[in-house]
């Protein structure tokens, strides 16, 4: 298949679902593995606050027969209960998908006694119709991070028994410090995963600029993940052109700014995303200028949003985030617009 061309896909639809699959297929950098150009990050998958595993179930289903080939995950998330769905959904297909997991937080224990108690807080959670974020802090512990090769080793069992599957294709180092980063101790230990079929390539998630330039310094490095969006655009002046020079895979996240570039006006409470009034006051420039701009060309903030990464050099896959199918639908109708 040549390079940009779509892989169209029909498939009998189950009742009530219309599926119409066309995804672009991109290399992934210098590997072997091609990619779809939207992903789904997998970060919302599981967690006590849904009633059951069903809904999350039907989600990875309809992202894989929406032409959605490629899932990025955590050993943290929703205590491994995500690495466990995307292992229950898709080990009958395996090699039909790209699994990118992520390791190097330790949770804390009241997560890990949280997640072994899940069927029963579920209930629970249902009776007293309690949120997120009216839990108590210190009722979720403190994260520690951990990126010894004893660590990564253990981290990478673990992962790979949630997932249901002997290869893990893309394992990343989750928010690494920028000084573990340019120390790579780490480097050994997962060229020898590596070298035993446990992962196929590896890779850091960053969380700076800086940390990412560290990270495309280094040998055997062969995907990149880091924030871009049309609020935060500075990934596309040199970090991900860079990645692409050296043929590094570049992992867009974030590309709707945790909601801010999907959410109605009236719908937004800046505060709970910014750390200061002239962040809360730049943003919300940022916003009424995006809009006034789409407005004048009959566009929409959304499309314009799922397009941005499209055009920037480095950038071969575009995470997209989703609780439910609901959610997932219309993105994948305006991406593919």
């Amino acid at each position: 298949m040549a390079l940009g061309q779509a892989l169209s896909i029909r498939l009998p639809a189950p009742p009530g679902r219309a599926i119409v699959a066309a995804m672009e297929l991109r290399p992934f950098g210098n590997t072997s593995l091609r990619v779809s150009e939207f992903g789904l990050g997998c970060a919302r998958i599981g967690g006590v606050f849904q009633s059951n595993a069903r809904g999350f179930l039907d989600l990875l289903s309809f992202a894989f027969d929406s032409g959605v080939t490629f899932f990025d995950t955590a050993d943290m998330y929703s205590q491994g209960e995500s690495e466990s769905l995307l292992g229950k959904s898709f080990a009958s297909k395996r090699d039909r998908v790209v699994i990118a997991s992520k390791v190097g937080y330790c949770l804390p224990a009241q997560r890990r006694v949280a997640g072994r108690l899940k069927p029963l807080l579920r209930p629970l959670v249902r009776f007293l119709k309690l949120r997120r974020d009216q839990l108590p802090s210190a009722s979720r512990g403190a994260l520690t991070q951990d990126f010894s090769a004893k660590y990564l080793r253990g981290a990478v069992e673990g992962s790979l028994r949630r997932l249901r599957t002997d290869y893990i294709d893309i394992l990343q180092l989750h928010s690494p410090p920028l000084d573990v980063i340019e120390r790579g101790e780490w480097q050994s230990a997962l060229e020898e995963l590596k070298r035993t079929g446990k992962i196929r390539y590896y890779g850091v998630a960053v969380d700076s600029i800086e940390a990412g330039l560290a990270a495309l310094a280094l040998p055997g490095i062969s995907s990149l993940q880091f924030t871009l969006n049309l609020l935060e655009p500075a990934a596309a002046q040199e970090l991900f052109p860079k990645a692409a020079a050296q043929r590094v895979g570049g992992i867009a996240r974030e590309c709707l700014a945790n909601g801010l570039l999907v959410k109605p006006a009236d719908q937004i409470d800046l505060k709970a995303y910014c750390s200061s009034p002239e962040e809360e006051a730049q943003r919300a420039q940022q916003l009424a200028d995006l809009r006034t701009a789409a407005a004048a060309d009959g566009d929409s903030v959304l499309r314009r949003a799922l397009s941005y990464p499209r055009t920037v050099a480095g950038v071969n896959v575009t995470l997209l985030g989703a609780r439910n199918i609901e959610q997932l639908r219309p993105l994948l109708d305006v991406a593919r617009v």
